[in-house]
C-alpha cells in the first residue's frame, strides 16, 4: 500500500512539474487583425510584469511588402516578463487612421534596445552560445506549430548565409507559414553584432 502511495505521489509530482513547465514556456501569440488596443489587453492578460517602451521603429518594404499602402504609426512595444533563455519584445504595428494591426513582430534578444557600445562584451559572450540559441529556436518553433499548424518551409539547422550589406557570412535559420491570408516567418540570426530570434506575421491585404 505504501509503495502504491509513493508511486502515485511521484506521478502527480511529475505531472504537476511538466504542466508548470509547459505553461511557462508556451509562446503566446496574437494573430487577430484587430485594433491595437485588443493586443494591448492581450499582453496585459499574460503578466502584470510588462513594460511599454517608446521607440522610433519603422518598417521596410523588404519585410512588409504592403508598407506603402498604409500610414503606419509608431508601434506599441511591450517587453514581456522573461521566462526562457532570452528576453522577449512584442511589437504591434498599426495603421494610423483606424488603429488596425498590420504587422506583428516578436523578438527574442538580449538588450534589444540597449546602448550599442555597451553591448560589445555581451556579443562576445553570445557568440559562444549557438547551441543555446538553436535550442531556443526549436522550443519556439514547436509552440508556434501547435498554434499555426505545420510550416510550408523550414530549415532543419542553421545555415551559412552570405551578407548583403558587405559584412562577413553569418548563420541563419528560417521557418515559414504562408496561406492566402497571411505570411509568417520564424528567423534566427547568429552573427557578430546580432544574436536574435524573430517571429513576424502580417496579413496580405
Amino acid at each position: 500500500m505504501r509503495k502504491i502511495f509513493k508511486q502515485l505521489f511521484f506521478a502527480i509530482t511529475i505531472a504537476t512539474i511538466l504542466s508548470f513547465v509547459s505553461k511557462e514556456y508556451t509562446v503566446k501569440i496574437w494573430t487577430e487583425q484587430s485594433t491595437v488596443g485588443k493586443a494591448v489587453d492581450f499582453e496585459k492578460s499574460l503578466s502584470k510584469k510588462i513594460d511599454f517602451l517608446e521607440m522610433n521603429v519603422s518598417l521596410s518594404k523588404d519585410i512588409y511588402p504592403l508598407v506603402d499602402q498604409y500610414e503606419i504609426a509608431k508601434p506599441v512595444i511591450v517587453q514581456r516578463k522573461q521566462v526562457g533563455f532570452l528576453p522577449i519584445y512584442a511589437e504591434y504595428f498599426y495603421s494610423e487612421s483606424d488603429s488596425i494591426i498590420r504587422y506583428i513582430s516578436y523578438d527574442w534578444e538580449k538588450e534589444k534596445y540597449g546602448n550599442f557600445f555597451k553591448k560589445q562584451e555581451m556579443w562576445k559572450e553570445e557568440s559562444k552560445k549557438l547551441k543555446q540559441y538553436n535550442s531556443e529556436y526549436e522550443r519556439i518553433k514547436k509552440t508556434l506549430i501547435e498554434q499555426l499548424g505545420n510550416p510550408t518551409e523550414q530549415d532543419s539547422e542553421p545555415n551559412k548565409t552570405e551578407s548583403t550589406s558587405g559584412g562577413g557570412d553569418y548563420l541563419s535559420r528560417n521557418t515559414v507559414w504562408e496561406t492566402d491570408e497571411y505570411y509568417s516567418k520564424l528567423n534566427m540570426i547568429f552573427e557578430s553584432a546580432t544574436y536574435r530570434i524573430r517571429w513576424y506575421y502580417y496579413w496580405k491585404e
